[in-house]
Order: structure tokens, then C-alpha cells, then sequence
């Protein structure tokens, strides 16, 4: 759902206020301020604005009263411009002040947030320079409608796990997954790696490094990159153009209900949350999360399946020391681990939207957001 989208849903039950003379705003912050800037409310005459813990203050212009100010019977209609209190003001219209006249609610059922969070189209589309670019990934939308995807992660879960049941299954592996011993038997479908992040130990040099060893090891199959290393690789020659495809990422983190991979997609603090995002577009009713450990804050270490001084990837990682523990304050680390955790709550809100299955098929672990399956559950006939 886009912002536009949200503005046309409102706007359209706002025309019950079409008539009515005596019209009352119960709400007086951002959420009616929003309402006043995007949509037709104002075109409805005069209104009153009452806000309980607000009464005595102006808002655009207005006193605000207490809902005990006024006479309910002399009222015809009630917006309720208050997200997160709408049921509890509406009970308090209809049981304590006996309320007769329209009651107008605005938030549809299960929303999550307020409608001026929804991201428009205009904020997700892509810059110009590379929108015939990200048009590319139109071929790859419900390409595997309702089937499952192993997306294969680099937890030291992994590490002993017997992977090539996989051989015959959809899976996308990411970063430094090549390195694990059944690489040969699985050969990915999908190979995907976030954006890079430029610094002292991870320079251009190092990248096309790392694109010569991924392509070694990984061989053919469709690799998805950031558009921002799309000039890196290109002048690296060390893949077909077909093999590789762009992905752009959106302005912000809130506001997505869906994933269009021809636009900007949502923002990531882990690799898997991209994978799930190109999941959902291609049309996955399955996807399956393996080594996804995520247990850094508890551990204080981040450790992978592989050793780091052998991968291109581990040794250029600023993050943490020899022995794989995190060099950050744990008040970052608290922070990066909450915002990771927020990102997955909404890849499960969106899956929840579409009616995918998400499993946590990793062995052991921190994320708790998904249901748990046992991976060798997976494959008996």
C-alpha cells in the first residue's frame, strides 16, 4: 500500500461527513495535522477539536477543548484522528457521553501504522539513471508462485550440517556461503550479497577480490548485487551481464506492505532480510532461513561456519578481533540487534499480508520470530 493509495481510502470514507454540520476532530496531534495536509477533511465546513490531554491549547489556530466542553447531542459527526486510541475513544462516545450521531474511524483493521508512514511512489522510485536498469527484474515477479526457498546463511550452524538434500531444492545462498564443503552438490539458483560498505579494510581492490572468488567457487547462477557496485563489477569483467541483476534500496525503513523489485525496496541491517525481500517478489510461499544464528549480543562474538582469515569477506571485516569477538560498545550492539529484529517483525508482517511461510530452520540460534522447524524434518518422504 502506498501513501496515495492510504489518501484515496480516507478521502473515500470521509464523504460521510458530506451534509453534516457540526463536525468534531477528536485527536490533536501529528496524526490529524497529517490529515489536514494530505487529504479533503478541511472541505468539510467548520470542526471543533477536543483532545483530553491537550484541552486548552491551540492546534492550527483552534482551542482545544476537553470532550466534557461539549454537547453531544448538538454534534453530528466525530472523526477519530487518533491512531493508536481509536477503539477506546470510541467507547467512550458510544457508552459515556451516549453518542448518537457519526461515528467516522479511519484505520482499517489490523494496520499497523498511521497512513502518513506509507512510503509513495514517487519516494520509492528510482533514479532515473537506473530505472531501465531495476525494469529488468520484472522476469523474476511470481516466477516460482507457491513453491519453497532455502535461503542459505553463514552461521557457524552450519557448519556441520549436511546440506545436499538441497540438491534438487530452490535456494539462494549469500556472501561467503560458497565456502561451506557441500557447495559443489547445492550450486545455488540465486546468489545474493548486500550493498557494500566502503572503509579502510574493504576498498574496491578487495571487492573485485571477492567478486573473482565468489564467481570461482559459485560458477553459474544469477547473482544479485546492489546498483550502487553495478560499475565496480561491470569493469571487473568477471561475469556475463545476464548472470547479474540490480536491486536499489527505498529511502527508508517503514512503509512497506509489499516488495517491487523495478523500485526501492527496504533497507537492511542483515543480508537474509534482502533475501526474503527478493523471496517475496518472485513469489516464494515458503522460505526457509538456514544459519541464521544471530546470537552476537548474548555471545558477544560473530563467528560464520568458515574460518575469516580464509575468506576475502572475514578478513576485511572492522567489526570484530582475531578471536571473532565484537570490537563495538554493547550499547551498539544492543542497538544494531534491535533494529535487526525490527526489520525481520516486518518481513513477518508482510509475509502475514501475502500468506508466506516463513521457518526458522537453523540449528540453535537467537531468532525467535518465526516458527521453528527441524530441518531434517524437511526431506522425509
Amino acid at each position: 500500500m502506498y501513501l496515495e493509495d492510504e489518501i484515496d481510502r480516507i478521502n473515500r470514507r470521509l464523504t460521510q461527513l458530506k451534509g453534516k454540520k457540526n463536525i468534531v476532530i477528536w485527536g490533536a496531534a501529528e496524526n490529524t495535522a497529517k490529515l489536514f495536509e494530505y487529504t479533503n477533511l478541511c472541505q468539510y465546513g467548520e470542526f471543533c477539536v477536543v483532545d483530553t490531554g491537550k484541552s486548552g491549547s491551540n492546534f492550527f489556530g483552534k482551542k482545544v477543548l476537553h470532550p466534557d466542553e461539549l454537547d453531544w447531542s448538538q454534534t453530528d459527526a466525530v472523526v477519530i484522528s487518533a491512531f493508536y486510541r481509536e477503539n477506546e475513544i470510541e467507547h467512550v462516545l458510544l457508552q459515556k457521553n451516549e453518542f448518537q450521531g457519526l461515528v467516522l474511524k479511519l484505520n482499517e483493521p489490523g494496520q499497523s501504522v498511521p497512513f502518513y508512514k506509507h512510503l509513495s511512489r514517487e519516494e520509492l522510485r528510482a533514479p532515473k539513471q537506473y530505472q531501465h536498469i531495476l525494469d529488468k527484474n520484472k522476469c523474476f515477479q511470481n516466477r516460482h508462485r507457491n513453491q519453497r526457498i532455502f535461503i542459505l546463511c553463514c552461521g557457524p550452524s552450519v557448519k556441520d550440517m549436511d546440506l545436499t538434500v538441497l540438491k534438487d531444492e530452490i535456494t539462494m545462498g549469500v556472501h561467503s556461503f560458497y565456502m561451506h564443503k557441500d557447495i559443489g552438490t547445492i550450486r545455488p539458483d540465486y546468489y545474493c550479497n548486500a550493498q557494500w560498505g566502503y572503509n579502510e579494510k574493504w576498498t574496491k581492490e578487495v571487492g573485485i577480490q571477492y567478486l573473482g572468488e565468489l564467481k570461482r567457487y559459485v560458477g553459474e547462477t544469477q547473482f544479485f548485487f546492489s546498483i550502487q557496485e553495478k560499475e565496480v563489477i561491470e569493469n571487473s569483467h568477471i561475469f556475463k551481464p545476464e548472470e547479474v541483476s540490480y536491486y536499489y534500496y527505498g529511502p527508508s525503513t517503514f512503509g512497506y506492505e509489499d516488495i517491487d523489485l523495478c523500485q526501492g525496496i527496504m533497507p537492511v541491517q542483515s543480508v537474509p532480510i534482502l533475501c526474503i525481500q527478493l523471496a517475496f517478489y518472485m513469489g516464494f510461499g515458503e522460505i526457509y532461513l538456514i544459519g541464521t544464528d544471530h546470537d552476537f549480543l548474548r555471545t558477544n562474538k560473530y563467528s560464520y561456519f568458515y574460518n575469516r582469515e580464509d575468506s576475502v569477506l572475514g578478513k576485511a571485516d572492522f567489526s570484530v578481533d582475531s578471536n571473532n569477538n565484537v570490537t563495538v560498545s554493547y550499547a551498539q550492539a544492543l542497538r544494531a540487534s534491535y533494529y535487526l529484529w525490527e526489520d525481520y517483525k516486518k518481513m513477518r508482517e508482510i509475509a502475514n499480508g501475502k500468506n508466506v511461510k516463513i521457518w526458522n530452520a537453523t540449528v540453535g540460534g537467537d531468532l525467535d520470530l518465526f516458527p521453528r522447524v527441524d530441518f531434517k524434518e524437511l526431506f522425509h518422504k
